[in-house]
């Protein structure tokens, strides 16, 4: 009897397991397509949507979180079982999973502050810049024009605020996302919907049976009028979307979804080759942002260090205070509390200034306490020399001690510049193309994290390196130094012959 009851326990969890319908989206997408509302619940149209073709298919639906970037490499790992989350078919990704037919089809949205009216059209947003979202279909079709530059942000909201705050001309968002998105900004309109955006469900290319059964549940849901339903409730219908629903209506088809056809992969070395370009120049920008970031935090960190160990008192608790809360909120936050924070009382910094900025003071916090460590290294005496030969406190500071002190401060600082050029890939997060958003970017689009991942490491081992050799140099000097300065303060012992 035990075991019957064993077994039947084991057909159970095992038949419950295989009605589920394990879907994926990343809920910072926003509204209105998959989100968590005031009350902590998930919803928005594609939730429904979805929902609706399990109950065709007489399964649960398990949702999954994950990030946009990493949906499809998460399907093709089994993580779950379908993406349902505005996805759409490029030259890049249509060999790389199996799509459904469409169940939303709209246009994209241009987006404009109202008090914009040079910008009517999307033709008129050459030489101007321009908010898209990172590996969305506004991305594909508008990086074939090349009389706009484009701005990459990971959500709406980046883009919008940036608009909002003049760091750009325009936005381009799918209809859904910038109807909702208006309501969270004001003083900004949409002024023209243009092309086509058709979203699919994506499945794993190995798996053409559910894509069938996905197929024929969204036909069925179109012909009974439940997901038009849906996307009627969520305000979301447009011309494009009632053609659509009227020429399957009417025919009871649309275009399928291709099949999977393994070919050959020919060419990788080529293309990857004419990446080469592209990740040397965020390389540079990935360089550029770590010195002028290490610069001022040599500088402010050297400031602060004086103030706190020579200034009036009340001023050295004001930068004890200052150091502390840097040192103890994460980059990250200080980074986004720059860059989308200032604004709100009117100092808007471009992204590239905010990036070294926010790497400046943060490093400045960890450079004051290197410096400190030195100054206190420097014997007391050498002050007191100083001022015995008439210099004063600060001639005794930047003649002497400051000196003195630099040379037991440098392999530290060589050893921050380093981490410095790790820490800047945060930057990528307010639209700044280094070589973390590089790598991002093209791994998403191509589908392939390994060989960009190999390239992008070379990259930041290729800065990284000399200046693990210039701390091994410095450090090597400074012993030398020691060494000499030891040998002639320490006199010789002279040998004496025993007769």
């Amino acid at each position: 009897m035990k075991g019957l009851l064993i077994f039947a326990l084991v057909l159970f969890y095992g038949s419950t397991y295989g009605d589920e319908l394990r879907w994926a989206a990343d809920t910072e997408s926003g509204a209105p397509s998959v989100f968590y509302d005031a009350n902590n619940q998930l919803v928005g149209f594609e939730k429904e949507i979805i929902e609706e073709v399990c109950k065709q298919l007489d399964r649960t639906p398990v949702f999954c979180q994950n990030d946009w970037a990493w949906l499809i490499p998460g399907l093709d790992h089994g993580l779950y079982d379908a993406i349902v989350e505005g996805l759409f078919r490029s030259e890049e990704n249509k060999d790389a999973v199996l799509f459904s037919i469409p169940y939303y089809v709209c246009q994209m949205s241009l987006v404009v502050r109202e008090d914009d009216d040079e910008v009517k059209t999307i033709e008129q947003c050459a030489r101007k810049k321009v908010g898209i979202l990172c590996a969305s279909w506004p991305k594909v079709v508008l990086s074939q024009r090349k009389d706009m530059t484009l701005l990459e942000y990971p959500n709406e909201y980046g883009a919008l605020s940036d608009l909002k705050n003049r760091r750009v001309n325009a936005a381009v968002i799918d209809y859904p996302a910038a109807t909702y998105s208006m309501m969270a900004f004001d003083g900004l309109k949409i002024i023209n919907n243009f092309g086509k955006v058709e979203y699919l469900v994506a499945v794993n290319k190995n798996n053409p049976a559910l894509i069938k059964d996905i197929n024929r549940a969204l036909l069925e849901l179109i012909k009974s009028g439940k997901i038009q339903a849906i996307v009627s409730k969520w305000g979301l219908n447009n011309p494009l979307f009632d053609e659509y629903v009227a020429k399957v209506t009417c025919s009871g088809s649309t275009d399928a979804c291709e099949t999977f056809k393994q070919e050959q992969s020919i060419g990788k070395l080529q293309k990857y080759a004419k990446l080469l370009p592209v990740f040397a120049k965020a390389a540079l920008v990935t360089l550029e942002v770590s010195i002028c970031g290490m610069v001022l935090a040599v500088v402010l960190g050297l400031v602060l260090v004086l103030i706190k160990l020579y200034a009036p008192r009340w001023m050295q608790l004001i930068v004890t205070l200052f150091v502390e809360v840097i040192r103890g909120t994460p980059l990250i936050i200080q980074l986004f509390f720059i860059f989308y924070g200032l604004p709100f009382i009117g100092v808007t910094l471009k992204p590239l200034v905010a990036g070294i900025v926010a790497l400046g003071i943060n490093y400045a916090a960890y450079e004051s306490e290197n410096f400190r460590a030195g100054l206190e290294a420097v014997p007391s005496g050498q002050m007191e020399a100083a001022r015995a030969l008439g210099m004063n406190q600060w001639q005794s500071l930047r003649y002497v001690v400051i000196p003195q002190a630099f040379c037991f401060v440098l392999p530290p600082l060589t050893n921050d510049f380093i981490a410095i050029i790790k820490e800047s890939s945060l930057v990528s997060l307010i639209t700044i193309v280094e070589l973390t958003k590089t790598y991002t970017t093209i791994a998403s689009s191509s589908f392939d994290f390994f060989v960009p991942g190999i390239i992008v490491a070379i990259f930041y081992l290729a800065l990284g390196l000399p200046f693990v050799r210039l701390a091994k140099l410095a450090e090597n000097y400074l012993a030398l130094e020691k060494s000499v300065y030891r040998t002639k303060r320490i006199p010789k012992k002279t040998s004496v012959n025993v007769q």
